[in-house]
């Protein structure tokens, strides 16, 4: 363990008491319910289509949260990092909007064990796969015209494949309307505490029948969101990159100039998605659908935990991210089943900057003790995907039903870095530099006057004198390629009305491939490798229901998910940063799910649904940097294991007011040690827990409305979410840190005229509380250490206007 970085205070021991004292005396029934309170009846039914058919949620034999359009709108959700705050066990870092698209970082039921990348893709699969309508994509979009959101718990890998391990997210977006034209404009303006300036959106909604047959919907808006994160110590450089210097008169021991920067973590975000629907006839649709979104920033919402909204580090680190989805879907009633077909194309580019300074300050001395450590890396990446799945879903009203198909998918990948050690080239020609030190004119005791003749006749390395950019220290170009072909299939068996059992399994063939080019120039110079693996396996699922009093469900689930392996391109020997051959590769890792749940409703008309579930965790893949070097790579553990409980209470307690209850527990950890690494770079223990896994999260939500005069209605909502202390790598990994638990709370008030106008006031953390979500990852001096936070104190108003006709 690392008690040293346990840092922080959690909620204080009678609040929290108080806060899981109310939620189980909700849940267990003994809270009072008004005598007015609404009946079953009075719920809104969501209807989702998470099995690949149209069923109520409240049908769904196995835990699926569902929100909906309204629950949406009446919190301001606008993201992903919103939407985790309305579900019970669902987990994301609120890594801003620098961060917030370099990689999936959902996590469900607690099946995580690496720590948050931040810098650069991936090499592995995320553990929560996400969709797009029914595309597969991560990415943070902007969350307009959304239909509802369904979060599935648990793996789903016979019916949505690799990546599935933990659960599903998918954004359902609502869909071109025949009957009539509708247009919605959304405007928002907001003040952020410690940001220099206001936040302001504009969000445009659409939608246009054509003909009888064909509509076309669209959305389209800009967001641009202050920076609240000040830079103290940005380093001072020329125009042609060079540091300049504290001491101009001494460049041989100078040290760096600084300035301090405003709000760095400003961003702006472009979205717009138009979809074209064809509908011949009832039982044939057609739909094209393309959807872009262009995230420009300035920085990392991160701060350094000995200062409040600072962060210390010496290079901006600004990012630009653009998400391309387009995607045809057909689908054909021919009575007896409906066959579906989904082609999507899906492309992200990203083009960032990142401060690469705390690592050379770890190994100054293989530099030289060059006084003026100031290395930015700039990196690229591309992103393409094509993926085509067709489904056939049975329809038939016997005791059968089924949902069959096959999945194809074809990604491509590139990475590629440019390291600098900035002003090096030139200090390193400087006499007095070499060995040893402060000798300036070669001689039997004076070999090597300057470093730059150390690198070349000692390191073996190129003089940076012969470099076309004498500055240049390090450069990587990652090529990566990965199909995925599979067949699935799930059956389901109504013995009675009351009884029902399902069997799935998907069969799947998976080839991935690496290529890498990397250069040292300075130390170990050109290095390739190119590794490429097959994968060939099998996964089920079982499942069966039985309803024992009216709305009343039962259900047991044993299911499995997967992720495909891989290959790591590492430089491997006996070089400073070599690694040993045992990183090469990492294997599929294989997540077994039982799990034993009940969900209904009550005459009180509040619905529930409670689940324990316990999952075995094999092979777990593991993502982190090398000690020396800080080269990405994925490994794995070799057993690990999450079990826990969720529940969820939905309480009218009067006609106009609804009390929504969330709590999960969970308790994750590795169940097998392991090291990985020369250094070693890894080492977990049994026992440990699982990174980014809190033991306990809560969500709760009050909604109240109130007619007034005419048409006039006022609402307001309250939304508050908690999550206790969680690791943000395993606790034996280099900088982990036990970040404390926090609670966010939201408010919500505003008035509306019939549904044509809206206005509503808000406050986001409510508390200004300075919440750590995840930490950096870069090694180094105390000035490198930053916290990712939550956004603070947000005070806004949001004007909306909407018109149908028909």
């Amino acid at each position: 363990m690392n008690p040293r970085h346990r840092l922080g205070q959690p909620m204080c021991a009678r609040s929290k008491a108080q806060l899981e004292g109310a939620i189980l005396a909700i849940l267990t029934g003994t809270a009072p319910v008004l005598a007015s309170a609404a009946s079953a009846d009075d719920i809104g039914e969501i209807i989702v289509t998470a099995n690949r058919r149209s069923q109520s949620v409240a049908d769904i034999p196995y835990n699926i949260s569902a929100v909906d359009s309204a629950d949406i709108a009446d919190s301001g959700v606008t993201s992903l990092v919103d939407l985790a705050k309305m579900v019970p066990g669902l987990v994301t870092p609120d890594l801003g909007a620098r961060a917030g698209n370099t990689n999936g970082t959902l996590t469900i039921r607690g099946l995580n064990a690496s720590t948050v990348n931040v810098q650069d893709q991936s090499l592995s699969v995320p553990v929560v796969s996400t969709y797009v309508d029914e595309t597969p994509l991560f990415a943070n979009l902007k969350m307009t015209d959304i239909a509802r959101v369904e979060v599935l718990r648990g793996p789903q890998g016979t019916l949505y494949g690799s990546g599935s391990l933990g659960g599903t997210v998918r954004l359902i977006h609502n869909e071109p309307d025949l009957s009539g034209t509708e247009f919605d404009v959304s405007t928002r303006a907001s003040h952020t505490a410690n940001a220099a300036s206001p936040s302001e959106a504009l969000d445009l909604i659409g939608n246009l029948p054509l003909s009888e047959t064909v509509a076309i919907r669209a959305s389209a808006g800009f967001e641009r969101l202050a920076g609240f994160t000040d830079a103290p110590s940005i380093a001072e450089v020329t125009a042609n990159a060079q540091p300049v210097l504290a001491d101009p008169g001494d460049p041989l021991h100078s040290g760096l100039t600084f300035t301090r920067q405003r709000g760095v973590d400003w961003s702006n975000t472009w979205y717009g998605r138009a979809a074209l629907m064809w509908k011949p006839s009832e039982d044939l649709k057609f739909m094209l659908t393309y959807q872009h979104q262009t995230d420009q920033s300035g920085g990392y919402s991160e701060t350094n935990p000995l200062y409040r909204y600072d962060e210390t580090f010496y290079v901006p680190q600004p990012g630009s991210f653009q998400t391309d989805l387009g995607s045809i879907d057909i689908s054909k009633d021919f009575g007896f089943a409906t066959l579906s077909s989904n082609s999507s194309y899906t492309s992200q580019r990203s083009a960032s900057e990142y401060d690469l300074t705390g690592l050379f300050e770890e190994i100054n001395a293989y530099y030289g003790n060059y006084p003026r450590d100031l290395s930015p890396i700039f990196i690229t990446s591309t992103d393409k995907n094509f993926t085509e799945e067709v489904r056939l879903v049975s329809k038939s009203s016997g005791p059968w039903d089924w949902v069959g198909g096959a999945y194809y998918s074809d990604r491509k990948q590139t990475l590629a870095q440019i390291e600098t050690l900035e002003g090096f080239g030139a200090w390193s020609q400087l006499p007095g530099s070499g060995e040893p030190a402060g000798c300036t004119v070669q001689s039997p005791t004076c070999p090597y006057p300057t470093f730059g003749d150390v690198i070349q006749y000692v390191n073996g390395g190129i003089n940076p004198s012969q470099l076309p950019n004498p500055d240049l220290n390090f450069t990587f170009d990652r090529h990566v390629s990965f199909t995925d072909s599979a067949i699935f299939n799930e059956t389901s068996y109504h013995f009675t009305d009351q009884w029902q059992a399902t069997a799935g399994g998907r069969l799947f063939w998976q080839h991935y491939s690496q290529e890498l080019v990397q250069d040292l120039p300075t130390s170990t110079g050109l290095l390739t490798a190119a590794n490429a693996k097959g994968f060939r396996n099998e996964i089920f699922k079982l499942n069966t229901s039985y309803e024992i009093a009216a709305h009343t469900l039962l259900y047991l689930t044993w299911s499995e998910g997967f992720r495909r392996g891989g290959v790591n391109a590492l430089p491997i020997g006996s070089c400073f940063f070599c690694e040993n051959a045992a990183l090469l590769t990492y294997k599929p890792d294989e997540a077994r799910n039982t799990e034993l749940g009940i969900k209904g409703s009550i005459t009180t008309g509040a619905s529930y649904t409670f689940t324990l579930y316990d999952i075995n965790w094999a092979n777990p893949q593991i993502e982190a940097n090398t000690v020396l070097g800080g080269f990405g790579f994925v490994t794995n553990g070799v057993s690990a294991r999450s079990r826990g409980a969720e529940a969820e209470l939905t309480q009218p307690l009067t006609t106009r007011t609804k009390l929504e209850l969330g709590y999960s527990y969970t308790d994750a950890i590795l169940t097998s040690g392991f090291t990985a690494g020369v250094v070693p770079d890894l080492v977990g223990h049994a026992g440990d827990r699982l990174p980014n896994v809190s033991k306990q999260q809560a969500t709760l939500a009050l909604d109240h409305s109130q007619p007034l005069v005419g048409d006039y209605e006022v609402h307001a909502r309250l939304d508050a979410s908690y999550r206790s202390d969680f690791w943000t790598a395993l606790p034996n990994s280099a900088f982990a840190t036990d970040l404390p638990g926090f609670e966010l709370i939201n408010a919500r008030m505003g008035i509306a005229v019939g549904k044509a106008w809206r206005l509503d006031a808000f406050i986001d953390n409510l508390t200004n509380r300075e919440a750590a979500t995840t930490v950096s990852t870069v090694p180094g001096d105390e000035h490198n250490r930053a916290y990712f936070t939550a956004r603070p104190r947000t005070v806004g108003a949001e004007f909306n206007y909407s018109f149908k006709g028909h």
